[in-house]
């Protein structure tokens, strides 16, 4: 949550560890109260539509003439939970997308080529974690970083060479298989949309969606936001105290 709301809240006293050490924390609790108010108690909403790069407080000033006023947009969209969910401009969404999808993906044709159960043996067979794999035909290598079998893959980071389509083999399990296709992570699916833009987890007869796309899509929602029309908002900062005080 925004700095501005913290500073309203009281601390209290709790024992995280139950071990008899007390150590001061911000009542969050308070929340449950102040959502439960402004959802219900009030009708003077608006919207604003975020332009690209555009900061919190700059949007306050646009809205309000008072930029210390940013932290109520976090109290009315439950799509903001912090500064971090705050629409990202196109610049640094895209070294955003890069960062957190960095990997390489090898993308298998069933389940059981990354996660198997012999039942005559009852020995199972997967790629582990951190484990080194390797491809002798290009001299590839790289790290696992994620295991899916939902999505019949593994995903590698640290990767020396270039993948293509010949057989892998894990250092430490020893397991093989041969990948159907290798992609960036970022172009990889992050899940599939059915004829009514459900998503799901189904790929027969529904559309991928990139995790690019997804992370796009997700910054696109939240450029449209919720805020408290001007004339209600020092009624709404008088009640906000004296919920948060209660």
């Amino acid at each position: 949550m925004a700095q501005g709301f913290f500073k309203h809240i009281p601390n209290i006293n709790y024992d995280f560890k139950s071990d008899g050490k007390f150590y001061q924390a911000k009542d969050l609790f308070r929340k449950v109260s102040v959502w439960s108010y402004l959802q219900e108690g009030i009708a003077g909403y608006s919207y604003y539509r975020i332009t690209d790069g555009e900061r919190p407080d700059v949007t306050a000033s646009k809205l309000y003439r008072d930029s210390t006023l940013y932290w109520t947009f976090f109290l009315v969209n439950e799509n903001l939970q912090d500064m971090n969910d705050w629409p990202k401009s196109q610049q640094y969404l895209h070294r955003f997308i890069n960062r957190k999808y960095s990997g390489t993906v090898l993308n298998a044709s069933s389940t059981t080529d990354i996660v198997s159960f012999n039942h005559s043996t009852n020995v199972s067979s997967k790629f582990l974690s951190g484990e080194k794999v390797t491809q002798s035909t290009t001299g590839a290598y790289g790290f696992v970083t994620k295991v899916e079998p939902t999505h019949n893959r593994i995903i590698l980071n640290s990767v020396v060479g270039t993948f293509d389509t010949s057989s892998v083999v894990g250092s430490d399990s020893e397991k093989t298989f041969t990948p159907s296709s290798v992609v960036t992570e970022r172009d990889a699916v992050h899940h599939y949309t059915d004829s009514n833009d459900i998503p799901t987890t189904v790929s027969t007869n529904n559309t991928a969606v990139s995790n690019e796309k997804y992370e796009r899509d997700l910054n696109e929602e939240k450029h449209l936001i919720r805020y408290i029309e001007p004339k209600y908002m020092g009624d709404v900062l008088d009640e906000f105290k004296e919920i948060i005080r209660d």
